[in-house]
């Protein structure tokens, strides 16, 4: 800013008027000098009254009174042409030895700002010394235009030189001043950004991925001042838009020419241009999202203006510290918990989700720590976060993934799924927190659990609480140390037959397995709005994955049939829920879910099969995997259903309510499908 104060009046001034007024009194102290010495008789008291009044005149500029005379600098060579007319004409006109004084006096015309002011000081001066010479003489008409031609026309050319040079230093101090001031405010655009990315990275780290992305938009679209702003991840897809006017012209992520932006970018590891208008919005830039050295895998897009270099730079510097960001968010893309600094819940979903689709057996380890909340009470809340964060240290050491599930929980994620390498690790989970109790001077005490679960296992949820449950009954068996074997080994056991069954359902048709995840993922969510109990809802899951295990039976020629089946056909299909459980009957391990296997079929009105039960008579579990069923299966391709949105799914669910489908339900389900876009959104 330092350079935009320097130039915030006058793009050009001369000599400061103390200054100016100093070389006058200077100038006319010497002229005084020099008639005194002289002592011609050519000089008159005119010339004396001349150099009097330009030491007066000078006098003022110096004390800068009055304010007018200072501020009127055009009126100097004004002033000057008075008083050397009546000092030339005193002191010999045409043959006085202070003729150069003109050139002196023409030097001011470079204070003139337009042609008009330089044409007037120009007459002004170069009459002074044409008028001064005549009354010299006596009569004008006497003077010789080839004697005083070339002195005039000297002093004219002078005082127009001057003036053009004054013109063209206003106009280059004038554009110096533009620069210096350009040049300032885009320090100050850099310097707020650095701000911004240094006091808000580190709390960009608490966000989830989304949270972040909308930042960086936002942030984006306010440095470079365009009217659209856009940042997309390309690894999971994430991105989100920003703009000035209305968000429903926007150009999204699904535009081509967006995504052509990006993917560029990302190719080319540098910035990158289009002139292409997009939805009325022209002039875009791309700037690439990651670490210095690493493969590009994002981009932020701006638009609508033409942006320059310092547009550019400024991006840059946006895009290296958000990459930082995201690059640890990897780890947490649901944001991370401010006071352990560790992922949070969402995060381990979210987590937990990704690995398990991307084919990674896991092994989940839930860590309980018996004493935060009593250390807390007894230390405060301050004191309480400072264990958390040194608790969340330790946990994290050698790279571990861990996350804050609740207030006294932690949750581990193992790669693979061998129960001696996720022993160590519950040992070394142990011993951490040993050493924090140790070094904290405050008991605290540990049960842990451990659920396995196999790549592609889409009930997320049911894992987290399978390990939840055997950490509450470790801690109820022992004080501190669980028995993780014993503790999900009934799990275990249960889990591999159903893998077993799933495994040769998948035999027969490949897709099955993800239509049976998730319909025993709606349902534990529908089940959880309707407030069943963790048993009921265990057997609601376990049945939702068995419950088309009858279909091991029928024939391929049916099973896969692209077109509508015959009447005969038809009846094979409908003996699968009896056929399911008879072969699920001899299991005592999978005696509970019996019930949602024979029963999925029924209806609310009494219509379904196999014993046509109604409304009540209907196990609630068989009610709830029927809805999420038939929900699931609508939004898959055939034989499952006809992939239609999920937004006309819901329509069909809700017409089948009290017909087909139990209202409860029908309610429950859509109340939490409605909860899950939201959530979405605003994710």
């Amino acid at each position: 800013m330092r350079l935009a104060e320097q130039h915030t009046g006058e793009p050009f001034t001369t000599a400061p008027a103390p200054k100016a007024g100093l070389l006058r009194i200077a100038l006319a102290g010497s002229v005084v000098v020099l008639m005194m010495n002289t002592q011609s008789s050519s000089e008159t008291p005119g010339a004396y009254l001349a150099a009097g009044l330009a030491l007066l005149f000078g006098a003022l500029l110096v004390f800068e009174r009055p304010g007018f005379i200072v501020r009127a600098e055009f009126a100097r060579p004004l002033v000057d042409s008075v008083l050397l007319c009546m000092l030339i004409a005193g002191t010999g006109g045409e043959s006085s030895p202070f003729f150069p004084l003109y050139l002196v006096a023409a030097l001011q015309v470079v204070r003139a700002a337009t042609f008009v002011k330089i044409f007037v000081a120009t007459a002004a001066l170069s009459g002074s010394y044409l008028l001064a010479v005549g009354i010299a003489v006596g009569n004008l008409g006497d003077l010789s235009p080839f004697v005083m031609g070339p002195r005039v026309g000297f002093v004219a050319l002078f005082c127009v030189v001057a003036g053009a040079l004054g013109i063209e230093t206003r106009s280059l101090e004038s554009l110096n001043s533009g620069l210096s001031r350009t040049i300032a405010i885009e320090q100050g655009r850099t310097r707020n950004v650095e701000i911004l990315v240094s006091d808000l990275g580190p709390a960009l780290g608490v966000l989830d991925i989304e949270g972040i992305l909308g930042w960086t938009a936002g942030a984006a679209r306010s440095v470079s001042e365009g009217s659209y702003a856009h940042v997309a991840a390309l690894e999971g897809g994430s991105h989100r838009t920003v703009l000035a006017g209305d968000p429903d012209v926007c150009p999204s992520w699904w535009h081509p020419a967006i995504q052509r932006l990006v993917l560029w970018s990302c190719l080319e590891g540098d910035t990158v241009r289009s002139d292409e208008p997009v939805h009325g919005i022209e002039g875009f830039m791309a700037v690439p999202v990651g670490l210095a050295k690493s493969e590009k895998w994002g981009a932020i897009v701006v638009g609508g203006k033409e942006f320059d270099a310092e547009d550019e730079r400024i991006l840059k510097l946006l895009a290296g510290t958000v990459a930082r960001v995201l690059e640890a968010a990897k780890d947490a893309p649901g944001g991370r918990d401010p006071a352990s600094r560790l992922p949070n819940r969402a995060s381990l979903l979210r987590v937990l989700r990704r690995d398990l689709v991307r084919g990674r057996a896991l092994a989940v380890i839930a860590v309980g720590v018996d004493g935060i909340r009593r250390f807390g009470r007894r230390r405060g809340p301050v004191v309480k976060d400072a264990l958390v964060r040194r608790l969340g240290e330790r946990l994290a050491a050698d790279q571990r993934l861990v996350f804050r599930y609740e207030e006294e929980t932690f949750v581990a994620v193992l790669g693979g799924s061998g129960e001696s390498r996720a022993r160590a690790a519950v040992s070394s989970l142990e011993r951490s927190i040993a050493q924090e109790a140790a070094a904290s001077a405050f008991p605290l005490t540990v049960s842990t659990g451990i659920a396995f679960a196999e790549a592609g296992d889409e009930d997320v949820e049911g894992i987290i609480e399978t390990a939840m449950r055997a950490l509450a009954a470790a801690g109820e068996r022992t004080e501190g140390v669980a028995d993780v074997t014993r503790s999900a080994e009934g799990d275990r056991r249960t889990n591999g037959v159903v893998r077993a069954f799933v495994a040769t359902l998948e035999t027969r048709d490949p897709r099955i397995s993800d239509h049976l995840r998730g319909v025993a993922g709606i349902s534990r969510r529908v089940g959880s709005k309707l407030h069943l109990s963790p048993d009921q809802i265990e057997v609601l899951v376990l049945g939702a994955m068995l419950h088309d295990v009858g279909k091991i039976g029928v024939p391929d020629h049916i099973l896969q049939k692209p077109g509508r089946l015959t009447e005969e056909e038809f009846e094979v299909i409908r003996r699968h829920p009896a056929q399911g459980a008879s072969m699920l009957a001899p299991i005592q391990d999978l005696a509970s879910a019996l019930a949602v296997v024979k029963h999925h079929h029924e209806r609310f009105d009494g219509e379904g099969y196999p014993d046509g039960l109604r409304g009540g008579s209907i196990p609630i579990s068989a009610r709830i995997v029927s809805a999420a069923d038939a929900f699931d299966a609508m939004m898959r391709d055939r034989p499952y259903g006809y992939g239609i949105p999920r937004e006309a799914a819901l329509e069909e669910i809700t017409r089948g309510s009290g017909s087909r489908f139990d209202p409860e339900v029908v309610a429950a389900l859509l109340e939490t499908e409605i909860e899950a876009s939201r959530s979405s959104s605003a994710g």
